[in-house]
């Protein structure tokens, strides 16, 4: 991951990510309830946002609405999601194994589960934060209909401040009892897009009591605009204490609600205390359409800084990247328009 050592400490609780938070509702960017007063249901798009939530995004970086889903829709998706955990858990490890083991061979040479958890142990550049498993809609109806889902769509499409939206990926985080925490990082880095405009919906698929006793997602607020970190700094385990950032939650959440978070923020998550239940959430990235690819050569384009690049998430791309050039549109079925609807 990106960043490590954020240690600013406003007044609030301190967590296990070793920061302090504050998870007043309101003052977390919370949009309660989802549909402003006065504003016009258009279609099967859901609700619009109002003017001053969308601008509380946009200075905050992140925002959190409560009951945008039915709780119908996330439990059947928590059951679709758990049998797709069951049959693709090795090969989220030996991802693992690929990001934290660097010097490990190969990892498809790993068959069982102990095999993989060993060699982590063993060799792992870092703890086990979270176990992947990526774009789950290619072979699942059920969590396809979530992704495709307009009320999401729509939300995306606003809060980007844009009228056509695809999809980048669905990505499940499954942290298990007594998992790690999920180091500082901003999204876009993994993404290999030259953008601004990306935007994550992060769907728990049970309720998260917040504070220590959960592993809910803590936001550097507004560190989306801090453009002269990444330009004079190099970020890779970088303390980021002198920066100044308020360190914020959304606190508890319900089934339907949604957390969005920009995808240049800086955003951590907390260990998984030991004795609670599995915490898995499904990440659905939206970006704007006519947003192109970042160079990966420097015979592309020798002024591209490669080093700020990051392959973590290299799963994601199997099947497109290789199809599109160097600085093309990022245009493909697989990065299909969620938004506005063809129906």
């Amino acid at each position: 991951m990106l960043a490590q050592g954020l240690r600013r400490a406003p007044t609030g609780p301190v967590h296990s990510c070793g920061v302090r938070i504050r998870t007043d509702a309101t003052r977390a960017g919370t949009a309660r309830p989802l549909q402003p007063r006065g504003a016009k249901q258009k279609g099967a798009g859901g609700p619009v946002l109002g003017d001053s939530t969308l601008l509380k995004y946009e200075r905050d970086g992140f925002l959190l609405t409560r009951k945008q889903l039915e709780q119908k829709e996330v439990s059947d998706l928590k059951g679709a999601v758990e049998h797709e955990i069951g049959t693709r858990k090795m090969s989220a490890l030996r991802q693992r194994v690929r990001v934290l083991c660097p010097s490990f061979a190969d990892p498809n040479t790993l068959m069982t589960e102990e095999q993989a958890t060993e060699v982590l142990r063993a060799e792992g550049t870092d703890e086990i934060g979270f176990l992947q498993f990526f774009n789950l809609h290619r072979t699942n109806s059920v969590v396809k209909e979530m992704v495709m889902n307009l009320k999401l769509a729509r939300t995306a499409s606003q809060l980007l401040g844009v009228k056509k939206v695809r999809l980048f990926q669905d990505c499940v985080f499954l942290k298990e009892p007594g998992y790690a925490e999920t180091n500082w990082h901003s999204d876009l880095r993994m993404t290999g897009l030259d953008t601004n405009s990306y935007v994550t919906a992060w769907i728990p698929l049970r309720p998260i009591r917040g504070g220590d006793n959960d592993s809910g997602l803590l936001f550097a607020q507004r560190s989306q605009k801090d453009f002269a970190l990444p330009f004079w700094y190099d970020m890779d385990g970088r303390d980021l204490s002198d920066r100044g950032y308020e360190i914020k939650s959304v606190g508890a959440m319900e089934l339907g609600d949604v957390s969005w978070h920009h995808g240049w923020i800086l955003h951590c998550a907390g260990p998984q205390p030991a004795g609670t239940p599995a915490r898995a959430a499904l990440a659905i990235s939206f970006f704007a359409d006519g947003a192109r690819l970042a160079p990966r050569k420097k015979k592309t384009d020798p002024s591209v800084r490669l080093s700020m690049m990051h392959t973590e998430d290299d799963e994601t791309f199997a099947g497109w990247r290789s199809s599109l050039k160097d600085g093309a549109v990022a245009a493909h079925p697989l990065l299909p328009v969620v938004w506005p609807s063809k129906s």
